[in-house]
C-alpha cells in the first residue's frame, strides 16, 4: 500500500494518540510508514496547529500535562471536527442522496455524523420528513426543531459528545430504522471497521443490527491500521459514503458487495 497523503498522515497521527496516549518518533515513523523526517515535519504541523504537545523523543495529544492523565476530551473533539473538514462536508452532501422522505434514519455520533446533520440542517423539504434517531449530543443540537427527533439516552462519552453504556444500548437494540449512517475510527484493510473503545463498537454493531440500510460514512484517511475494536466486517455495509476512495479501499469494498459513493469534489 502506498504512503498516505500528508493530511491523511495528519489525521492518522491525532488517531494513534488518541488511541495510545503518548508515543515515540519511531513508533509512529513504522506505523506511518513514511520516513523518520517526514514524521517530525507533521509533528511540527500538528504543533504549530495546537493539536498535539511535542516530547522529547516523541509526541502526545494537547492538553494538561501532569494533573489529568488525558487530554481535555471537548478541545480534541472540537480539534478533530477540523480535521479534513472539507472533506466530512462533501460526504454528508452525497450521504443526503441515500435517505428518502419518511424515513426512519439513525444518524451515529462523531464528527462525521455531525457534517451529515449539518447537511441535513440546509435541506429542510426533506428533513422535516423524517425521523431520526441518534446518541449524538451535538447532532440532536443541530437537528432539533428540524424534524421529529428521539434522543438515545445514556451515559456521556466525552471524546464523541455521545450517549453510551448499558442504557443506550437496551434503546438502540429496541428499535427498527429504515437506514442508518455509522462512521468508524479505521477501516482495516484486512476488511474490519474499527472504534477506539469498546462500548461505542458494541452500540455500533447494534445499531447495525437494527438498520435495514447500512451505511457506512467515513473519509478517505480512515483507510490504514486497524483502531482498538472491531464492531462490523466490510461487507456488513451495503454502502460506503466517502469523499474519495483510495484504489485500494474501493476494491475491498466492492469484493465485499458494497456500493461505494464518491462527493463530488468540491467548486
Amino acid at each position: 500500500m502506498s504512503p498516505p497523503l500528508a493530511e491523511e498522515r495528519l489525521t492518522r497521527i491525532l488517531q494513534l494518540l488518541a488511541e495510545h496516549g503518548t508515543l515515540r518518533t519511531t513508533a509512529l515513523t513504522k506505523l506511518l510508514g513514511s520516513s523518520s523526517a517526514t514524521t517530525r515535519r507533521d509533528l511540527d504541523t500538528l504543533a504549530g496547529r495546537g493539536l498535539i504537545r511535542k516530547l522529547h523523543g516523541g509526541a502526545a495529544l494537547a492538553g494538561p500535562e501532569q494533573d489529568v492523565p488525558r487530554p481535555n476530551q471537548d478541545q480534541f473533539y472540537r480539534d478533530r471536527q477540523q480535521v479534513n473538514r472539507p472533506g466530512k462536508q462533501q460526504l454528508a452532501g452525497r450521504a443526503l442522496d441515500l435517505m428518502t422522505p419518511g424515513q426512519t434514519v439513525y444518524l451515529d455520533a462523531g464528527t462525521t455524523a455531525l457534517a451529515v446533520a449539518e447537511a441535513l440542517q440546509r435541506r429542510p423539504h426533506l428533513t422535516r420528513t423524517l425521523r431520526v434517531v441518534t446518541h449524538g449530543i451535538d447532532v440532536a443540537y443541530v437537528l432539533n426543531g428540524e424534524c421529529p427527533l428521539y434522543v438515545v439516552g445514556g451515559e456521556v462519552y466525552g471524546s464523541t459528545y455521545s450517549l453510551t453504556g448499558p442504557d443506550a444500548l437496551g434503546t438502540v437494540s429496541r428499535y427498527n430504522y429504515d437506514v442508518c449512517f455509522v462512521g468508524c475510527t479505521s477501516i482495516d484493510p484486512a476488511g474490519r471497521l474499527t472504534n477506539s473503545n469498546g462500548v461505542e463498537a458494541q452500540q455500533k454493531s447494534a445499531i447495525l443490527r437494527q438498520s435495514r440500510r447500512r451505511v457506512l460514512i467515513a473519509d478517505q484517511s480512515k483507510w490504514g491500521p486497524p483502531g482498538f475494536a472491531p464492531f462490523a466486517h466490510l461487507g456488513d455495509v451495503s454502502a460506503w459514503v466517502t469523499d474519495q476512495a483510495p484504489a485500494a479501499a474501493r476494491s475491498a469494498f466492492e469484493e465485499a458487495g458494497v456500493t461505494v459513493f464518491e462527493a463530488e469534489p468540491a467548486s
